[in-house]
């Protein structure tokens, strides 16, 4: 961790952090007096007076200033800007402007609002907006433990009639902000395809606001006793064979019938009681190796919900700031990295094999994707540490946070291309989807996916009736929305430690998490969200 002061826009972080105690005056609620003190009007913004609540947006530029609107305030779609009635701050949260304003869209880091913004206003404002406040039942279960509630990303499916929990693919899951999009590549396996067509769903599932950029169908024809994998740099691989663990050595004892097959049957642990932040050791021991062949380690994981539960705790900790976070975050490439700190301590799966001639542990590579949901399968290259036959590979992962599906050894035949196919048709609810396949062709341009939303995207493969390997990729970020529930929780201390002393921020995290573990997938899977009161079509 970089353990020093970024730049510019860490006194706004800093500024909220030092006078917490925001006045909640509810004399002025029901009237909605606008507050020359910045903090006062943000926290008039976010009361939830049972029937007070009127539509505002909040605005981030990317100057740095803000501005409030109130009540009335619409979108010029044509022009692409906002137009309203509100007052503006400087970068210090000074007032120095009331009156009528003209937002142009390109000149706003990150807006938040607590009205559900309709795509035909402006898909640039849907995809840069937090909402706020507009929680839909999820069931008691969710009331639990807020911060277990369901997120998904979007999710992807060859069988449209598969629920979440047998989801093919999961993309982009750490992309939570437009500064934060990535390409994310997910192995959907070795399909036959009848015809010369293939169907995927993608849906919405959680109370996210989902940006694609581009969703595209890699695939490679191989063979009958072939199999195509993907590493974590995204290359592939064409690979032959599998061999088992004879022996794997968790600190519950040996674990290899949990690992000798994707079967769901997960081999995972519990977190340290003490410091999240602890690791553990799996080593597995192969033998029967061919000394000319050259192996990689495959391997069929997800995340637990640590990584869910500590995200959901830092936008609580956020609380009615959240979007002040977000856009400082926008703004800034050094807040971003330091931000993200706390996964980078957590860390991935780190592979190592033994040499025995040396008596050394030499590091490989590491698994790394993220997302509970969609389990992962990919493959680590080995150097040749086998040559009387037997291999011992030690994975490295912090308690609590992986589970583990399958492992084995793979032989690689060889790095291969594959070809990437973009789609042919998009359908919601049997209708084409025109705009969304336009936007999804076209640089720069983001489908939006609300929840409950469901699309069909089609690909024409370039054989019939003929056996793939196929991978997915997706490119693009969402925004989560805020629930309500999470606001009784802001605290910028924690936000600020979060940033600047990592380490001891996941100490202190630690009892409340060891608290609600054993009930968090229960919770998780529980709480997801199906209806489509959320959704539009982008025809």
């Amino acid at each position: 961790m970089q353990n020093r002061r970024s730049g510019s826009n860490i006194p706004v972080l800093l500024f909220f952090a030092s006078g917490m105690a925001l006045a909640l005056v509810l004399a002025c609620s029901k009237h909605y007096n606008f507050r020359e003190n910045y903090r006062d009007a943000n926290s008039l913004l976010h009361i939830a007076e049972k029937g007070s609540e009127k539509p505002f947006l909040k605005a981030h530029m990317s100057n740095g200033d803000v501005c409030i609107l109130r009540d009335s305030w619409q979108i010029d779609s044509l022009r692409e800007e906002v137009l309203g009635t509100g007052k503006r701050f400087n970068f210090n949260r000074e007032m120095t402007y009331a009156g009528h304003m003209v937002l142009p869209f390109d000149s706003v880091a990150i807006y938040e609002t607590n009205v559900k913004i309709k795509h035909s206003e402006g898909s640039r404002l849907t995809g840069l907006g937090i909402i706020f406040g507009l929680d839909i039942l999820v069931g008691l279960v969710c009331l639990v433990n807020p911060k277990a509630c369901f997120g998904s990303c979007p999710t992807f499916y060859l069988n449209p009639e598969d629920n979440f929990h047998y989801a093919d693919a999961e993309g982009f899951s750490s992309a939570i902000s437009p500064s934060m999009e990535y390409a994310d590549i997910d192995a959907l396996g070795r399909k036959h395809v009848q015809g010369d067509h293939l169907s995927l769903v993608m849906k919405n599932e959680a109370l996210e606001t989902h940006c694609i950029d581009a969703i595209k169908l890699r695939v490679y024809p191989a063979g009958p006793e072939e199999r195509v994998y993907h590493s974590p740099d995204n290359r592939f691989f064409l690979c032959t064979g599998s061999h088992s663990a004879i022996l794997a050595q968790a600190s519950e004892g040996n674990v290899a019938s949990k690992l000798s097959s994707p079967d769901r049957c997960e081999r995972f642990s519990l977190a340290d009681s003490v410091q999240l932040n602890t690791k553990e050791e799996i080593t597995l021991h192969f033998n029967g190796l061919c000394a000319e062949e050259e192996y990689g380690l495959l391997l069929h994981y997800r995340q637990s919900l640590m990584s869910t539960y500590l995200f959901y705790k830092a936008l609580a900790y956020m609380g009615d700031a959240v979007s002040d976070v977000f856009a400082a975050l926008e703004r800034d490439a050094e807040l971003r990295h330091r931000f993200d700190t706390t996964a980078k301590l957590l860390g991935g799966i780190d592979v190592y094999t033994f040499d025995a001639q040396r008596q050394t542990w030499d590091h490989q590579d590491a698994f790394g994707e993220t997302g509970p949901i969609a389990i992962n399968r990919q493959m680590v290259p080995l150097k040749p540490n086998h040559k009387n036959g037997n291999l011992l590979v030690k994975l490295v992962l912090n308690k609590g946070l992986w589970r583990l599906d399958h492992a084995a050894l793979v032989s690689i035949q060889g790095e291969v291309q594959t070809l990437e196919i973009a789609p042919c048709d998009i359908l919601s609810e049997g209708k084409r989807a025109t705009q969304a396949l336009s936007k999804m062709a076209a640089d720069g341009k983001h489908m939006i996916s609300m929840p409950g939303s469901s699309y069909e995207i089609r690909f024409q493969l370039p054989e019939k009736n003929a056996w793939y390997e196929m991978f997915l990729y997706s490119k693009g970020y969402y925004l989560e929305w805020m629930r309500a529930e999470w606001i009784k929780d802001k605290n910028f201390v924690k936000v600020k430690q979060l940033i600047d002393d990592p380490e001891n921020y996941l100490i202190g995290q630690t009892k409340e998490y060891k608290r609600y573990e054993r009930q968090m997938e229960e919770i998780f899977w529980n709480s997801k969200i199906a209806e489509k009161s959320f959704s539009y079509d982008e025809n």
